[in-house]
């Protein structure tokens, strides 16, 4: 899912134990500071913080390559950094921080980054439970991303049923659109079928 990187200035329950771990993050995540007092120079940029813990966890200049940016501000009291192979680690107190990259970011991104429905991210990428694919859940959601179907957001009641039908290794498999406006309701294309939802 390597792509190369593009403009990102000025900004450029899958599983319920994650969302489980992401509220014991908050826990965490208020203790750890972005200060960049103890941030060291890597390229261009300073990494410092919990930005830089998750760049060395997450495989450092290997995984990630040189920052991009320098540490700047994201929504709601956040920080970010984005890095040459086209991703990003993004830091709120109350999520910690997380990396997003690839296909998975360009659709968090167009649906808002972390001031749109999404939210920010409460897991690091990973590996999804069939057929390579790949996710991030984030505060309002998921992002899924596999060869064959792209990345699509996955959210609110319709995520709910998906979830409950085995979310990408049942019936459904992977998202091949995004939510839509469907008769009086909401409707989501799977590999499997169709989901909709009426209030």
């Amino acid at each position: 899912m390597t792509r190369t990187p593009h403009a990102h200035l000025p900004r450029p329950r899958h599983r319920g134990a994650l969302v489980a771990a992401a509220a014991v993050g908050v826990v965490l995540a208020a203790t750890v500071c972005t200060d960049t007092a103890a941030a060291r120079t890597i390229g261009n940029f300073e990494v410092g913080g919990a930005i830089e813990a998750k760049y060395d966890q997450a495989g450092g200049t290997a995984a990630f390559g040189d920052p991009v940016t320098p540490e700047s501000d994201a929504g709601h009291g956040g920080k970010f950094q984005a890095f040459e192979r086209n991703g990003s680690i993004y830091w709120s107190i109350g999520t910690d921080a997380h990396q997003v990259g690839g296909y998975i970011r360009d659709k968090w991104g167009s649906l808002g980054w972390e001031n749109g429905a999404l939210g920010y991210p409460i897991t690091d990428e990973t590996q999804a439970g069939k057929n390579d694919g790949r996710y991030n859940l984030f505060g309002g959601g998921g992002i899924y991303w596999s060869p064959a179907t792209n990345a699509h957001a996955v959210w609110g009641n319709i995520r709910t049923t998906w979830e409950g039908s085995g979310a990408e290794t049942g019936r459904y498999g992977y998202p091949t659109s995004d939510e839509y406006d469907y008769q009086d309701g909401k409707a989501q294309d799977f590999q499997g079928g169709r989901i909709t939802w009426n209030p």
